[in-house]
């Protein structure tokens, strides 16, 4: 006789894959995908939160608090990204003084 790939033994029961075993496997792997799905949420989730705990310069800041121009300003200063010449024009300017009188 010839293999039948669908075929039922005498008793009844189906051979691999046949009748329902398929459902069994494609559930699994939804399952599988969705696990990683919710990890890969979980983990973006928790990193923003802490990076919105600690702000982006690593300092605590209180939630909502946008910084000012001059905070702004002041931090480019500090860290060394423009000159005082730069900060003192740009200071005058934010101001409202004209940065050739000062």
């Amino acid at each position: 006789m010839k293999y039948q790939m669908w075929r039922n033994d005498w008793d009844g029961r189906s051979d691999h894959m046949s009748g329902g075993d398929w459902w069994w496997m494609a559930f699994m792997m939804l399952f599988w995908v969705a696990v990683l799905v919710l990890l890969i949420w979980a983990v973006i989730r928790v990193s923003r939160a802490i990076e919105s705990h600690h702000g982006s310069a690593g300092g605590v800041r209180p939630s909502g608090h946008r910084e000012t121009p001059r905070e702004v300003l002041d931090r480019r200063y500090a860290a060394g990204e423009i000159d005082s010449a730069a900060y003192s024009d740009m200071r005058a300017r934010l101001e409202g003084r004209d940065p050739d009188t000062s």
